[in-house]
């Protein structure tokens, strides 16, 4: 009996801590890390990689249920803790947000869709 109280105590530590309850995690877009908010996840749709001399880039979808407000809010807060620049922003009820780091630019855009946010990430840059 002790020993499954500690395996269902294991699996719920394991369950909230891996659970979209405002956390984060990082994924690979063309190459960069890029933090994605919790409840936020990657759309089925396959993700496009582009790479030429010298360029090389990529685009990743993806849909949650935060609002875009707080979508922003997050990458207006992480990206810069991570030593990107902040570029050029567009922001209305979501929006586009650009950051830079040495030769790599990362575009986030953000908006609502019927399924809550729909977010879309492009990574690229020279010297890849």
């Amino acid at each position: 009996m002790r020993r499954w109280l500690r395996l269902t105590a294991c699996l719920l530590c394991i369950t909230v801590g891996t659970s979209g309850c405002g956390g984060s995690y990082e994924e690979t877009v063309g190459g960069v890390k890029i933090p994605i908010p919790g409840g936020m996840t990657r759309s089925q749709e396959s993700g496009i990689e582009v790479s030429l001399p010298g360029f090389g880039g990529a685009q990743a979808a993806y849909q949650g249920k935060l609002d875009p407000d707080k979508v922003i809010e997050f990458y207006r807060k992480e990206m810069p803790a991570r030593g990107w620049q902040p570029n050029i922003g567009l922001l209305s009820k979501g929006g586009m947000l650009t950051y830079v780091k040495d030769s790599t630019t990362v575009i986030i855009t953000v908006g609502k869709i019927d399924s809550g946010t729909g977010m879309t990430i492009i990574a690229g840059g020279t010297q890849r």
